[in-house]
């Protein structure tokens, strides 16, 4: 029986989620806010602030209250600009090359230099972004790389015969002063595909290029797609059975892109109308919450305990309730094998990233090992990001390694507890805010009259932050005026509403 994909989609007013769901199970989780936008992929002009010989590495300012670190193994080893049009006294486009110093980075880098660089890795904690001076482009089929020479082909694609077409194709099409990788979404498409969407990168580099030369240093140069174009672009395709949103404005956007790339996929793209908000319409609001906690329940009664700290990720594999009817080494593997598939779910979910060490029940029989270990590397296949994985080792543990390019979903919608001093996490003061809006989104069928809110002080300066715009927007889309009072009493994950007219508390009643 064929697996079911779907993506499902909610817009709000300040915050934009999407659930990718499969089997109506969610396994990945994404979120956009107006003060979180997503930084991969953007390229900025910027300044060498300090060179490190030490680390081998340098701080780059690029318009952003965190200094980008640039590494040396992140510098490239030949200039996106050498074939670039330009004026043969403009050195102002030329980049550092790593290949004519050797690996020195105090001989690349000076402080004061000028250059081009894109993030590559979110900042995370207290680290800044990373970023490269290899600097791509990503369209739906290709990513282009101005300044390399080489045509690479999408590992995932692993017919033969399709992979010497693409590679054919491109180089029939692709300008000298570009590379080009295509992408797994590329299988099977047309050679006028291929050379649209090749046109439309080659555009975009030309504007990067103009814009480099006018704009100051500290400027953002190239802004990549944002979380729903991105995800319309590097992940719906003919895998993916149904693409639900409930913005009318989003919906046409999509439309209209998925015409021009993809027609046959048009007809797998719904507009979402029914009363229920759409997240409790596919029950994700309910497995959402579930992904908060630490223990995860398994089919017959065994668990999985996820414990993420800085350095990295623990999981512990407990048999619990699950005894079993066969003798103890079949009860473990069964255990074992529920508990990977569900551990390769979470990972996807909860985005964990960095080092993962994952502490199975211990087996004695060498096959039974095997088998975890083969089922493992299965299931992780489904995931985007790219994991590393050792075999089981002395202590019954595998530990992988899970590439991690922004802060987990969950570290996203989270801070630090105020009270348990970090050891515990407590909704963030941006995440409360979404979740009134909720509250306002279910309640504005029945109730269309003045309210007043009570929330934790943090989530109010929230509130009245930007001139109260969210309060103004809120009462606009959702017809209910609100008038919001700070009130250290209320726990900073909670809030109440009270009707302003009958003083009755309506928080639980919508």
């Amino acid at each position: 029986m064929k697996n079911t994909n779907q993506i499902v989609v909610n817009v709000q007013l300040h915050e934009r989620r999407v659930a990718v769901l499969e089997d109506e199970k969610l396994v990945e989780l994404m979120i956009e806010r107006a003060d979180q936008r997503r930084m991969v992929g953007n390229i900025y002009k910027g300044i060498v602030e300090n060179v490190i010989p030490g680390l081998q590495a340098a701080f780059i300012e690029i318009g952003i209250p965190k200094r980008a670190f640039l590494h040396i193994r992140d510098i490239s080893k030949f200039d996106p600009f050498a074939d670039s049009e330009m004026d043969d006294d403009d050195e102002s486009l030329h980049q550092p090359q790593a290949s004519q110093y050797g690996m020195q980075i105090q001989k690349i880098l000076h402080k004061g230099q000028e250059l081009l660089v894109q993030i590559v890795k979110e900042p995370i904690g207290t680290k800044g972004a990373r970023c490269t001076t290899q600097l791509s482009i990503a369209g739906r089929y290709l990513v282009i790389i101005p300044g390399a020479k080489h045509i690479g082909v999408s590992r995932k694609i692993r017919d033969r015969s399709e992979r010497y077409r693409l590679r054919k194709t491109v180089a029939a099409l692709k300008p000298q002063e570009f590379g080009v990788i295509v992408r797994t979404i590329a299988k099977g498409r047309s050679t006028e595909d291929i050379k649209q969407d090749l046109e439309q990168l080659e555009q975009a580099w030309q504007k990067i290029v103009q814009r480099a030369k006018s704009l100051p240093t500290g400027s953002l140069v190239f802004r990549d797609a944002g979380l729903i174009p991105a995800l319309v672009r590097d992940q719906f395709s003919s895998d993916v059975d149904k693409f639900t949103i409930d913005d009318e404005d989003e919906y046409k956007k999509i439309v209209d892109y998925v015409g021009q790339v993809a027609p046959e996929l048009v007809d797998r793209i719904e507009l979402y109308a029914k009363k229920a908000p759409i997240f409790d319409h596919f029950k994700i609001e309910k497995q959402i919450d579930d992904m908060m906690r630490r223990a995860v329940q398994l089919p017959d009664g065994g668990e999985i305990v996820i414990d993420q700290t800085e350095a990295l990720t623990a999981i512990d594999v407990n048999s619990k309730r699950f005894i079993g009817k066969k003798q103890l080494e079949d009860t473990v593997l069964k255990v074992n094998l529920q508990a990977l598939e569900e551990i390769a779910r979470q990972l996807r979910l909860r985005d964990i990233g960095g080092i993962i060490a994952v502490d199975f029940i211990d087996m004695t029989r060498a096959e039974n090992i095997q088998k975890v270990e083969r089922a493992f590397l299965d299931a992780l296949r489904k995931d985007r990001a790219h994991t590393k994985m050792l075999p089981v080792n002395a202590f019954g543990m595998i530990i992988l390694t899970r590439q991690r390019i922004q802060q987990s979903v969950f570290s996203r919608i989270t801070d630090n507890c105020p009270v348990c001093r970090g050891v515990g996490r407590i909704f963030s003061p941006s995440t409360m805010v979404a979740n009134i809006e909720r509250w306002l989104i279910h309640a504005k069928r029945n109730f269309s009259g003045n309210a007043m809110i009570l929330v934790h002080p943090s989530v109010a300066e929230e509130f009245f932050s930007d001139g109260s715009e969210r309060i103004d927007d809120f009462k606009s889309a959702y017809g209910i005026k609100l008038t919001v009072f700070a009130d250290a009493s209320v726990p900073p994950e909670n809030f109440r509403i009270i009707d302003a007219k009958t003083g009755e508390d309506i928080t639980k009643k919508y």
